[in-house]
């Protein structure tokens, strides 16, 4: 189990370094904000996991860097997806926005300790809505050809499933210490899928821009 462990950990790295470079690659003058939104959030959300894995090779503290991660998942996914919506969808995306890192600033000023510690209010509040814009987008895409519909699945399937794993891990911590390796396992593969979509995406828009050209 610990080797099948390690080969998700080192598959999740390359992946994310391998998007991050394809979608940086692919970057044009004219590219939609939503695209550049996008490959904004694989370069951070990149970034924060390389120095989270260095950190745990050395074995140094890295949870603090979670809060980071999802904070600026939630807010440039938000962003991301509001370049998608309607005018009426928009407005819901800045209320709820608003909403959520008001009552995260209001967390942190009354418990600052919980910078230090695993945080699964912070988790619910930024995934929460994310897994509400990818079923918005989902809806929209009835009416009319949706885009980045792989990257919608991803972050529907993912998000979801991960939210619910980190909120029962960190209840199951205290209760079945056996029963957690096997979920945070569980994590691991989920996000390997999740940016093999994202991978598939990138494939199929640069296929798009090549007919175009030709």
């Amino acid at each position: 189990m610990q080797l099948f462990d390690k080969i998700f950990d080192y598959l999740g790295l390359a992946l994310i370094i391998v998007n991050c470079i394809l979608y940086v690659y692919s970057l044009r003058k004219d590219s939609p904000k939503s695209f550049k939104l996008f490959t904004l959030y694989l370069v951070v959300s990149c970034i924060i996991f390389i120095i989270m894995f260095a950190l745990a090779v050395y074995e140094l503290p890295n949870l603090f860097l979670s809060h980071y991660y999802f904070i600026s998942q939630f807010v440039l996914l938000s962003l991301f997806y509001k370049q998608l919506f309607r005018d009426n969808q928009k407005k819901l995306v800045n209320f709820i926005g608003v909403i959520v890192i008001s009552a995260l600033l209001i967390q942190y000023t009354i418990q600052p300790e919980r910078y230090f510690s695993f945080n699964t209010l912070e988790i619910f509040l930024t995934n929460t809505p994310l897994v509400l814009y990818a079923i918005i987008h989902l809806y929209n895409s009835l009416a009319s050809p949706g885009k980045y519909m792989y990257i919608n699945v991803a972050v529907l399937i993912y998000i979801s499933s991960s939210t619910l794993i980190f909120i029962l891990g960190d209840y199951l911590s205290g209760v079945e210490p056996g029963l957690i390796k096997h979920i945070w396992t569980l994590n691991k593969v989920l996000y390997v899928v999740y940016l093999s979509l994202i991978l598939i995406e990138w494939k199929k828009s640069s296929l798009l821009v090549r007919k175009k050209l030709s």
